[in-house]
C-alpha cells in the first residue's frame, strides 16, 4: 500500500475540526454540534501548511486533551471535497471523511510490521488490507465500515493470538496474560507483569505503568487517556496507535514503536 496513513492538518480543511460533534468534558473545553465548525478553527490562508486550529500550540492548556489524541489516520488530507464550497460539497466532504476515517485506522492495524506470523496468515492480512485500500478509493460507494470492522476485527484477533504464541504468551497456563476489556484505572495496572498481554480494549485511564515491559501486548483499543508511560518499554507493542500515545504521559526514556510519532512535550 502507498498510503499515508498519519493526519497531515496541513494539507486538510480542518474536517476534524467541523464533522464530529462533542461535548464538553473532561476532554473538550466546550460543546459543538456536528457539522459546526469549531469556534477555534480559524480562516484558512492560501499557502499556509500549518493546522487550521488557531489554539493548535496550547489545546492541552485550553482544555482541549480530546483534540490532541485524535488522528484521523491520513483520512483528512484524502478527501477532496471542501466543505467551505456550498452544502453539496459538505455533504460529501463530511460523508468521505466519515467513511475514509474508519477504514484507513483499520489499513492501520493491518500494515502492522509482524514477522513472527505465518506466511499464510500475512498472506490473508494483505489481501484483507487490499480490499479495505480498494473500498478506500470509492468512499461514497455504499461501504458498511461496521460490517468490514467486524471482518477486520476476527482477522486481527488471530493475528493476536499468532503473535502471542511465537513469543510464548499464549496457550494453556497463559490465561492470566488475557486481560481483554479489564478494568485496570489508576494503581490497578502498576508493577503488573504485562508483556504479552491482551490487553485490547482495556480501561488503562491514569494507569501507573512507569517503567513497565508491554513487549508484545496486544494493546488494540486500549483506553490510555492520563496513563503514566514514563521510561515505558512499548517499542514491540503492536496494534499502537498515535493518538493512544498522544492521550497519555510519557518522556524521553519511553520507547516507542519505530512508526509512532514521538509527541513533542515527551523530549524532555
Amino acid at each position: 500500500m502507498d498510503l499515508d496513513l498519519v493526519g497531515d492538518c496541513g494539507r486538510c480543511a480542518g474536517l476534524c475540526c467541523v464533522a464530529p460533534a462533542f461535548s464538553r468534558s473532561a476532554d473538550f473545553a466546550l460543546d459543538k454540534p456536528a457539522e459546526t465548525p469549531c469556534p477555534n478553527l480559524r480562516v484558512s490562508v492560501p499557502g499556509r501548511s500549518d493546522a487550521p486550529c488557531g489554539i493548535h500550540a496550547e489545546l492541552l492548556d485550553r482544555g482541549f486533551p480530546g483534540c490532541v489524541a485524535f488522528d484521523c489516520f491520513g483520512a483528512g488530507q484524502r478527501v477532496t471535497a471542501d466543505w467551505r464550497d456550498g452544502p453539496d460539497a459538505a455533504r460529501t466532504a463530511f460523508d468521505s471523511f466519515a467513511v475514509l476515517r474508519g477504514l484507513h485506522e483499520m489499513l492501520w492495524y493491518l500494515s502492522e510490521p509482524l514477522p513472527e506470523i505465518a506466511p499464510s496468515l500475512g498472506e490473508e492480512v494483505a489481501g484483507a488490507a487490499a480490499r479495505v485500500a480498494a473500498l478506500a478509493d470509492d468512499p461514497l460507494g455504499g461501504v458498511d465500515v461496521d460490517a468490514v470492522r467486524g471482518e477486520v476485527g476476527e482477522l486481527l484477533g488471530r493475528v493476536g493470538e499468532a503473535v502471542r504464541a511465537a513469543s510464548g504468551s499464549s496457550g494453556r497456563g497463559h490465561a492470566r496474560m488475557d486481560l481483554v476489556g479489564q478494568d485496570l484505572r489508576g494503581g490497578r495496572a502498576a508493577r503488573r507483569a504485562l508483556a504479552g498481554t491482551t490487553l485490547r480494549g482495556a480501561l488503562l485511564m491514569g494507569a501507573d505503568l512507569r517503567g513497565v515491559d508491554l513487549g508484545r501486548a496486544d494493546l488494540l483499543g486500549a483506553d490510555l487517556r492520563g496513563a503514566d508511560l514514563r521510561g515505558t518499554g512499548l517499542a514491540r507493542t503492536f496494534f499502537l496507535t498515535g493518538p493512544q500515545v498522544s492521550a497519555a504521559r510519557g518522556d524521553a526514556a519511553t520507547t516507542l514503536p519505530t512508526r509512532i510519532r514521538r509527541p513533542a512535550a515527551w523530549r524532555s
